[in-house]
């Protein structure tokens, strides 16, 4: 997996977790609704430690390094049951807002780089 790659999994994992964000919003006040997160960052890495502990490629590691849904069913921040914390998903909101702008200036930097080496 080049790095042109890698952006674009964590371009897809910052969508998906806009999608899950909006989704916690949209369910603040549902009896029994847990929050969903998606765990990225923190596989990439422990996939990166464990490509530079073992003798294989680090592309092949990385390239199997897939987000995860998580749902944290054991707090509850209402008495209906529900753990959306409307604060916490409007920063991770913001966050991820920020996130997502880095990863779009990122490749497109790229892109740009490869059209001045083309039309050259």
């Amino acid at each position: 997996m080049d790095s042109y790659d890698l952006l674009k999994t964590t371009l897809a994992v910052s969508a998906k977790r806009a999608e899950l964000i909006s989704s916690n919003i949209a369910n603040v006040n549902t009896d029994g609704y847990k929050a969903k997160r998606v765990e990225f960052e923190s596989e990439l890495n422990q996939a990166i430690a464990a490509s530079t502990k073992q003798s294989a490629k680090e592309e092949d590691i990385l390239s199997q390094v897939q987000p995860r849904v998580t749902q944290n069913s054991n707090t509850s921040v209402k008495d209906n049951g529900n753990n959306v914390d409307l604060e916490v998903e409007m920063l991770d909101q913001a966050a991820n807002g920020l996130y997502y702008s880095a990863l779009t200036a990122q490749i497109n930097g790229r892109l740009q780089m490869m059209n001045l080496v083309l039309s050259n």
